[in-house]
């Protein structure tokens, strides 16, 4: 009888730290790519070659808009500088059991390119970023594990480790630092299929806009080309719950944008 009550204590146990596992990576997901229904921020990004040479810069605005909280998104990019690609626009229409829907306007071409949805994990616009570290991952593609809780950078954070359930995943593994107090991520490093370490991704600047705990500066370094990335959001130019509507997302915004909400 004592072994019974010991193995079905046992079996409870196992069961809540799954769930609680799952559930902080869903809260995770939902900090980091759901803050509000709406939102739009300018971005600088700076791309900086091997040996920290000079960087190229873009700088654009994005605006997302939630269909489902922790659903299905829309997105949209709006290139301003520099002059080779300004009036650049890039469409998402975020699925989470099927492919993207994408879709990229060049204006020097005055042509609409479909990009394969499949492609999640390409660089995005030349960056050491993908598409999917833009627009997110969803925590369900991945079994999670929580290795530790620890503190990372003085802060209480659980370090979880994520494991792809598609094995043409270009990761064989995600171990990331996630702060307990916001479930922000403050580091994430990334594995390639043979296991070695190949990109580390960095938050640096929290603050609070509009009550949201808010990422401003993001760093994604590519440990084995020796580039890396800087995300810069203007805090003086992002904002949630704006407004936006689904036709401020649609294939006719890639030729005339929504410049109320770019300015």
């Amino acid at each position: 009888m004592k072994h019974k009550i010991v193995l079905f204590l046992t079996l409870i146990s196992t069961a809540t730290f799954a769930i609680d596992i799952n559930s902080i990576m869903e809260k995770a997901h939902l900090a980091s790519y759901y803050q509000k229904d709406d939102g739009t921020a300018q971005l600088l990004m700076k791309v900086y070659p091997k040996g920290d040479g000079k960087a190229t810069k873009k700088l654009f605005y994005m605006l997302r808009k939630d269909i489902k909280d922790g659903g299905e998104q829309l997105f949209y990019t709006y290139f301003v500088k520099p002059s080779d690609i300004k009036n650049t626009t890039f469409l998402v229409h975020k699925k989470i059991k099927e492919d993207d829907y994408r879709r990229l306007y060049i204006p020097a071409s005055d042509k609409v390119l479909a990009i394969s949805g499949a492609r999640k994990q390409d660089p995005f616009m030349g960056s050491d970023f993908s598409y999917e570290d833009v627009s997110g991952r969803h925590f369900s593609k991945d079994n999670h594990k929580l290795l530790k809780e620890n503190k990372f950078d003085g802060k209480e954070v659980y370090v979880t480790e994520s494991i792809p359930k598609d094995k043409a995943d270009n990761n064989s593994k995600i171990v990331a630092w996630i702060q307990k107090s916001n479930f922000l991520p403050l580091k994430v490093e990334y594995y390639n299929r043979s296991g070695v370490l190949y990109k580390r991704y960095e938050s640096k600047n929290i603050k609070i806009i509009s009550g949201v705990p808010t990422i401003l500066k993001r760093v994604m370094t590519s440990l084995l080309d020796g580039t890396k990335t800087i995300l810069l959001v203007n805090p003086k130019k992002i904002k949630y719950n704006v407004g936006l509507q689904e036709r401020d997302f649609s294939e006719r915004s890639l030729k005339k944008p929504p410049m109320k909400y770019l300015k």
